[in-house]
């Protein structure tokens, strides 16, 4: 009798431990978020704004993130991004010409190692890469759209907050650095920033665009 009854406690307790390795908040893997992004715009002006102490650039994002262990989850993202032109203002200050971007990308997160703590719920580190597909329109209707190419390396941190069990409140900030497409240009940046070439002058914005950002999301946890 107590030999089974050992044997009972001992797959209790094993089977307890299942449980609590299993992956994923309640065993919910899949999320899926949307954030908003704020750049500040003191000298890199919004689109259609002039740049200013409460003036933002904001960009949204929509994100799928599994859960890989306690600690770990992967995910895709999707940016789009409408901002202006730098360096290309007329008497109002504003650009006419405009740059879009659709940006994808891939990430990878290590969560704290804190009691509480299971993916995707506390804080993490982050770092990924992504490509995009962006493009420039001149204000002149005989000027034809020019499409090029940019990939981009990304890290940051944040914390994930869980709400009645089901919705994700996420924020935290961004670093990200912007490669060209192009052989001729090499790296995005200052040394490569030409005034009188639209396109790579709209590299450039978007460099920019990426170096810095912090986010705020509302997301829930899909199953």
């Amino acid at each position: 009798m107590k030999r089974n009854l050992y044997s009972l406690i001992i797959v209790l307790f094993t089977f307890a431990g299942t449980l609590q390795a299993q992956p994923g908040y309640q065993g919910r893997k899949w999320s899926v978020q949307g954030n908003l992004m704020f750049l500040p715009a003191l000298t890199n002006a919004s689109y259609g704004r002039e740049p200013g102490l409460t003036t933002f650039n904001i960009t949204g994002e929509a994100t799928v993130d599994y859960v890989l262990s306690r600690r770990t989850s992967v995910g895709l993202s999707y940016r789009r991004i409408r901002t202006s032109n730098i360096n290309d203002y007329g008497v109002s200050g504003v650009s006419k010409t405009k740059v879009f971007s659709n940006a994808y990308g891939i990430h990878y997160r290590i969560y704290k190692r804190k009691n509480g703590n299971i993916a995707p719920l506390g804080k993490y580190f982050q770092w990924g890469a992504g490509a995009m597909f962006n493009q420039v329109k001149k204000p002149e209707k005989s000027s034809k759209p020019v499409d090029f190419k940019t990939y981009s390396f990304r890290m940051g941190a944040g914390r994930n907050r869980i709400l009645y069990d089901r919705l994700i409140l996420s924020y935290g900030w961004e670093f990200g650095y912007m490669f060209t497409g192009l052989k001729r240009d090499g790296l995005v940046g200052a040394t490569y920033y030409y005034k009188d070439d639209a396109q790579t002058m709209a590299q450039y914005r978007l460099w920019r665009h990426s170096l810095l950002n912090l986010k705020v999301g509302l997301g829930f946890l899909a199953y």
